[in-house]
This record gives C-alpha cells, structure tokens and sequence, in this order.
C-alpha cells in the first residue's frame, strides 16, 4: 500500500478518536456536535482520498475522486456553523443571523453534485503524471464547484478570525491553537482550489498535503482542549471587531500573490515536486501565524530588546495613548472595564486582569471588565465574594498594588473558592484598588498566569500598572458623576411631572367630592346614582393611589427607623393581598435577626414588588415570598414565574423613572423602591429571564451593622 494512502488512513483514524472524545465530553453542545461532525467527514474524505494512490486505472481515478467530491460538498455547511457558533455567548443568536446562508451552504453544493456528478471531469483526459500522482482535467461543473470550495473557506476563515481577534488574555490563550488548526486546514483548501481553478485540473499529488494538514489540525486542537478542557468558551465580539474584519481583504490580497508566492517557493526547492512546493508554503504561512499569535515569543523577544539594546520595556506614551483611545468615547462602566483590562493584559502578558466594580452601598463588588470571565459563571462567582465590605474598606485606605500572596483576605478566597475551575491552575495574585477623588470605584485584581512564568510584579511593572488604574478611576468616577448628575435631574424632572399629576388628580378628585356632596340631594334620583356609582368605583381609589405614590417622591426620603421583625412585617403585608390576588401567594419566613428600618417604607416596598409580580404572572401564576439572612444583611425575595424581563431592559430602564413594561403602568413603583432602599444602605438585585420568571432580592442593615 502507497505511504499516500497509509497516512490518510492514519489522519482518517486520529479524526475519529478526536471526534469521539469531544463528544464524549459534551454531546448536549450544538458547537461540539458540529465539531464532531466536521472532523467526521474529514475522516471519510481521508478514507476516499487514500483509495486514489492505489488504482491503476483511470475510471477508478474519477471513480474514487467523485466521492471525495461527494463528502466535500458537505464539508463547508458543517465547519462554516462551528466557525458562526465557537467561543460564543450565545451561539443560538449567531445561528439565527445566519440561517440563510447556512441553508443555502448546506443545500446547494449537494444538488449541485447529485445533479452534475458524472459531468465534473473530462474522464477521457485523465493522466498519470507518476506511479502515484493522477491528473485530472475540469469540466465546467467541476470548476463551479471548486469556486463554491474557496468561497465558503473564505467565510470559515472570515469567522475565526473575528474569534481570535475579540479574544484576549486567557481566552485567547485557550482558543488559540483550535482556531490555527481549523484555519490552516481551510486556509490550504483555499490555495488548493485556486491553484485547480488556475490550472483547470485536480493534482491527486496535493493530497498528502490535505493528510499532513489534517494530522496537525488534529494535534493542534488537541493541544487547545488540554489547556481549555472544553470547546465551549465565551468571547465577546464588539461592533469595531466586526467592522474592521479584515479576512475578506487578505483574501483577496491571496488570490492576487498566490503565484508569486508559489514560483518563488518553485525557484528556492526548484529539484522538489509542485505539491512538495505547495506544502512549503503552507508550512511557512502557519509557521508565521503562530509566531504572530504567540504571547510567549512577544514576551521573550520584549525582554531581549530591553536587556540587549537598554530600552525601558514599556512604551508609557504608546501604552497610554492606547487606553486613551480605547476608551475616549465610552460611556458605559463594563464596556470602559473591559477595554482597561484588556489593555492591562496585553501590556503586561498577563492573561487574567479582571476589574471589579464598587456599588453605591459600597457593599458588593461587581464584575466589570475581564480578560477571563464572562456571562452567567462570571454572575455567580461574583455573588460569592460575601466579605467584600472589609476588602473595600481596606482598599480605601491603601494606595497601590497589594500582593494576595503576602497579604490574605477572606473576599478572594471567597471568589476562587467560588470559581474553583477556573482559578484551579492560576490564583489572584494581585489586587489594586481604583481610587478617584477620595472614593474607591473599583478594584482591578491580576492572576499569577503571566506569559512566561515570571508571576511577580517588576518595580517597572508596578508602575505601569498604577498609572492604568489611576486613569481607569479617573474615568470611573467622570462615568460615576455624570450618571448621578444624570440621575439628580432625572428626579428633578419627576418632581417636577408629579407635581403637575397631583395638582391635576386634586381637580378630578374635588369634582368626586362635589359629587359626594351632591348625592344627598339626589339619592332618591336613579340615574344620578348610577353616574356617581360608576365615578366613584372607577376613579377615586385609582386616583388616591397616585396620588399618595407620587406626593411622597416630591422631597428627599426621611427614614423613621425602629427595630422591626422582617418576619411579621411580610406576613401582615400579604394577609392584606390575599383576598385580592387570583395569583397563588407563597411565603417561607425563615429565622432572621431584627432589622432597623422605617417599618412603613418597607411595606411600600414589598407592596410594589407583589403588584408587579401579581401583573407579571397575570392573575394566573405563582407568587413566592421569603425571608433571608446571610450573615451580615437581612431582607426578603419576591419571585414569581411571569412574563419576566430582557438583560437590556433591567440594564437601561428598571429603574428609572415612566420605564414600564405594563401597558398601563407610570413606571413609578420600582423607581420609588430602590429610593428607599438605598435609603436604607440596602441593595436591590434582579435576576429575570424573558419568559421564565423574576426575582427580586432586598437585602437591608441588621443592627449589628
């Protein structure tokens, strides 16, 4: 049997064992079930291929080629929906964007073949160029199919490489090597189909290379899932990212130079085979880009230039130039935080720089900004981090980097204890707090996973780290300062409007009580009573509620605090509910310590958040009421299993002032509140999903606090 044909069987066979452990792993995952199925067809397109070497006859030639054909034509659909769906956070959304053009991908290569199959070659025209290599001429329909070859490849190519280009720090670390290999496989199929369009023939000699590519692709996303445990990997893809893909360009650029490439790679090895030539190439071209991607060569080759040549291993201006431009025009805190981050960890090789943001209470640290973490983990791991008020304290009163190695806290124990998988390896090592104007508006903390061992900070990369995080704070808090100007005006606005509403509900409700008045006179009336019956029941209570709703946001909140029992408090508030909702009222009082709070304000409160969920679930759901404690605050959930929220509506408009999502409703209630929460020195935490279900989670001061 030829070597051709023992290596494809070879790559066929390593496909299949890669095939099967990714779907052993996660079978559930649409991203490692079109992976597994890719490598799969690769696999058959080997054993087809590796039949060619071995005939003797020229029909069994085509015979054999027509099948890879076959199985190519199914390639593109496959690896162009693992390209759309890898490293994505929502992958359904991309699928959805493009389901035309995977149907179009999936479906007409394979007419096209089951139409034309016996009209792809000029079977009568088949040389042997060698004892093992075949030449074989193109018909019209074959050529057709070789450009819808390059095409599609291009749009597999365009996709990895806005992956790897949104990727940063650990992410990209991970993906790296499973995007090199899927791309230089298509990346060769791109070379492979211009050179049969150029020369208007298929050259049965480039087959080994399609084997060698496909045995590297193989070990290199081997290598990818050692170091991600999983195909499944979160990468954010910004607007600019889209926008400035450049994967078309370099396309085309290609297909202009590939001949230039291809004779001088001829004239350097001219005693080597065309296929022998091509492969060089493909070699150098893969060679290149794993230098260009490589962090650790970056890393080393900057550390060789500053001790060989005495240049300061940062460029500061170039480096704050850069931050400066990343972050000019945003507006929004997380979007600001992972631009930071991200510039933190190319500066400085480290693949995790995470940036954490202070709430108002100054109680919770949120997750801003990472190279590492994102999505619904990066939720959890953060709700963990309990001891967060003594860390922020602390923090208040440092200035600079604090090393976690030398110095132990309970909150990022808490947090890695919490994300155990992800920080398994590699720990917090550093944590500095981002103080702007004497405030503490976050902390940016750094793993000990820097490219090329060396996890402790220089003096010189202090320094640089310090001044990033004071111009990080001082953007922070310009954010932090316009949304409360934003805010104040917002409630100046209100003010304002409420007024206006009260003044115009007192007109209506004196005509009511005119009414009043006058039904004495006129009980006897029939008619008269119908009319002041039918005012009355329609109006005055609806009018009274507004009224006493929007009257109390005309000044600033004064709390009248006692001790109260949270426990009683929300039994006497849904005894009151009970015989009004069609919803069914749940309610667990747990065992919790007393609370100092305005016992009226409260009641405000968990009335509000009832009404909502009694609207949510539209009188026919389930509304459940408990109360928590979790060492250090005290308070309450609502939950009910409506209609539930979007992540952009509970981002933007919550709770701000006239923003509803009821077709009646003012957008008063849960405006008015979070006021009195925060009034409070408590926190209110939403977690919704459209269609599943809300839960709302008021956590107050206990009187230790």
């Amino acid at each position: 049997m030829p070597f051709a044909s023992i290596a494809s069987f070879v790559a066929a066979g390593l496909s299949l064992i890669m095939a099967t452990a990714i779907l052993v792993h996660d079978r559930h995952s649409t991203v490692h079930r079109l992976f597994g199925a890719g490598i799969c067809l690769f696999a058959v397109e080997e054993v087809f291929r590796a039949m060619i070497p071995a005939v003797i006859l020229h029909q069994n030639v085509v015979y054999w080629q027509r099948w890879v054909f076959t199985v190519a034509a199914l390639i593109p659909a496959v690896w162009l929906g693992f390209s759309i769906g890898y490293a994505r956070i929502n992958p359904d959304k991309f699928f959805s964007k493009w389901k035309s053009v995977l149907f179009a991908v999936g479906v007409a290569p394979v007419l096209f073949v089951t139409i034309f199959r016996t009209s792809l070659f000029v079977d009568s025209a088949v040389v042997l160029e060698d004892a093992t290599r075949w030449s074989i001429p193109l018909r019209w329909p074959g050529q057709v199919l070789q450009a819808f070859f390059l095409g599609a490849s291009v749009l597999v190519l365009f996709n990895l490489e806005r992956t790897i280009r949104s990727s940063m720090g650990r992410m990209r670390w991970q993906i790296k090597f499973t995007v090199l290999g899927i791309g230089g496989l298509f990346a060769l199929r791109i070379y492979l189909a211009s050179q049969s369009l150029l020369y208007n023939n298929l050259d049965s000699g480039f087959g080994p290379i399609n084997t060698l590519a496909l045995i590297a692709a193989n070990l290199l996303v081997g290598l990818s899932l050692y170091r991600a445990r999983s195909l499944n990997v979160d990468v954010y893809l910004s607007t600019a990212t889209i926008q400035k893909s450049f994967t078309v360009i370099l396309a085309g650029i290609y297909l202009l130079a590939v001949g230039m490439l291809a004779q001088l790679a001829r004239h350097s090895v001219s005693n080597r085979s065309l296929p022998v030539t091509a492969f060089i190439v493909f070699l150098s071209l893969t060679g290149l880009a794993v230098f260009l991607l490589s962090n650790r060569l970056r890393w080393r080759l900057r550390v060789f230039i500053s001790r060989h040549f005495r240049r300061p291993i940062y460029d500061y201006r170039g480096i704050w130039m850069e931050l400066t431009s990343r972050t000019t025009s945003l507006i929004d805190a997380k979007e600001l935080s992972t631009a930071a981050a991200r510039t933190v960890s190319e500066s400085l090789e480290i693949l995790s720089v995470s940036i954490w943001l202070v709430d108002e209470s100054e109680r919770r640290l949120t997750l801003g900004g990472s190279t590492a973490l994102s999505g619904s983990p990066a939720r959890e791991i953060e709700k963990a981090g309990k001891s967060a008020p003594d860390f922020i304290r602390f923090l208040r009163r440092q200035s600079g980097c604090v090393d976690l190695d030398i110095v132990e806290f309970a909150w990022p124990n808490e947090i890695m204890e919490a994300g155990r998988e992800f920080f398994r390896e590699y720990g917090m090592r550093y944590a500095i707090g981002l103080q702007a104007g004497g405030e503490l508006v976050g902390v940016m903390t750094l793993n000990d996973d820097r490219v090329g061992g060396e996890n402790s900070l220089s003096v010189e990369d202090l320094a640089l780290v310090e001044t990033l995080a004071a111009q990080l704070a001082a953007s922070l808090m310009n954010l932090k300062l316009s949304a409360r100007l934003r805010h104040a005006q917002e409630i100046e606005t209100f003010q304002m409007v409420s007024t206006f509403f009260v003044h115009d509900l007192k007109n209506v409700a004196s005509r009511l009580s005119l009414t009043m008045q006058n039904l004495p006179a006129n009980f006897d009336n029939a008619e008269f009573r119908k009319d002041a019956l039918r005012v009355v029941s329609t109006s005055l209570a609806k009018i009274d509620d507004l009224c006493s709703r929007i009257a109390t946001l005309k000044q600033n909140i004064e709390l009248k605090l006692a001790q109260c029992d949270l426990n009683k408090l929300v039994a006497s508030t849904l005894a009151e509910f009970k015989p009004n909702l069609r919803a069914t009222l749940e309610q667990d009082l747990q065992p919790v310590p007393k609370a100092l709070i305005d016992v009226e304000q409260i009641h405000t409160v968990l009335t509000n958040l009832v009404m909502n969920a009694n609207d949510a679930v539209n009188g026919n759901g389930v509304i459940r009421v408990a109360t928590i404690y979790d060492g250090s605050s005290v308070g309450f959930v609502v939950r009910d299993n409506g209609c539930g929220m979007t992540e952009e509506f509970i981002e933007k408009s919550l709770f701000r002032p006239f923003q509803t999502t009821k077709k009646r409703g003012l957008g008063i209630g849960l405006f008015q509140s979070k006021l009195i929460v925060e009034a409070h020195r408590g926190t209110v935490e939403v977690t919704s999903t459209a269609g599943a279900g809300t839960e709302f989670r008021i956590m107050l001061p206990t009187l230790s606090s």
